[in-house]
């Protein structure tokens, strides 16, 4: 049996649905400006990112070595491409941008003006202080081409991909008050709460990661950029 993964702003939430130029639905990051983030709250509070809730159907096990990396738009969807240059261009843009970033450890917000790409935070109950903290980097938080850009960075393609974190695993209770599972273990996700309750409690049934698109303040060029975000994942039934 084929076991689907639902893609939510909320814990159980239907799949984005956003519109996309060009045409199709996904997930929307919105309008940036330089020196900031999207979605932005509030810059001075840290607050605004784009929460993403995973979970699957399955009846028979949990998924597993679940992970997530960029690839070119239109691959994966065949949507058509709506941006300000090409598909091409834009993968190339997004991975190179991650890796000119240069964000402050001691700094989230992009304060500084470093902040570059695009950025997941693998930890649903991080604080607002702490989340997208530049020291987390190669930890709790990630980004797409850092290490090499389109070239050879991380989260370009699969073999690169980033394995979503044990940290980003909660469960739903069935009710949405997240708590930590006793178990949770990197790249696991459990059957929902519904189904087994006993494996939602022991290793989460939804991956809760928080996503941020930072815009450096030298960055010169505008308009949409348009990338497929992958989740990668082994399941049985």
């Amino acid at each position: 049996m084929t076991v689907l993964l639902t893609v939510a702003s909320t814990w159980n939430g239907a799949n984005f649905s956003d519109a996309l130029e060009g045409g199709g639905t996904g997930i929307d990051m919105g309008a940036v400006i330089n020196g900031q983030y999207a979605p932005i709250i509030s810059q001075p509070a840290n607050t605004g990112a784009k929460d993403v809730f995973i979970r699957h159907d399955a009846t028979i096990d949990p998924v597993t070595d679940v992970k997530t990396y960029l690839q070119q738009f239109g691959v994966g969807t065949g949507f058509t491409y709506g941006g300000a240059n090409s598909a091409a261009a834009d993968f190339t843009k997004i991975l190179n941008m991650g890796n000119a970033d240069t964000m402050g450890g001691a700094i989230a917000n992009n304060s500084d003006g470093f902040g570059n790409g695009l950025h997941i935070d693998m930890q649903w109950d991080v604080s607002t202080a702490n989340q997208f903290l530049g020291s987390r980097v190669g930890g709790l938080k990630e980004i797409y081409g850092d290490n090499g850009g389109a070239a050879s960075g991380d989260g370009r393609d699969l073999a690169t991909a980033f394995l979503m974190k044990l940290e980003a695993m909660s469960n739903s209770q069935g009710t949405g008050v997240e708590i930590a599972p006793s178990g949770a273990a990197d790249g696991v996700i459990g059957r929902d709460f519904g189904v087994d309750a006993a494996e939602a409690a022991l290793y989460g049934d939804r991956a809760h990661a928080k996503l941020r698109f930072f815009l450096r303040q030298d960055e010169v060029d505008g308009g949409i950029l348009q990338w497929e975000w992958v989740i990668a994942y082994s399941f049985t039934a």
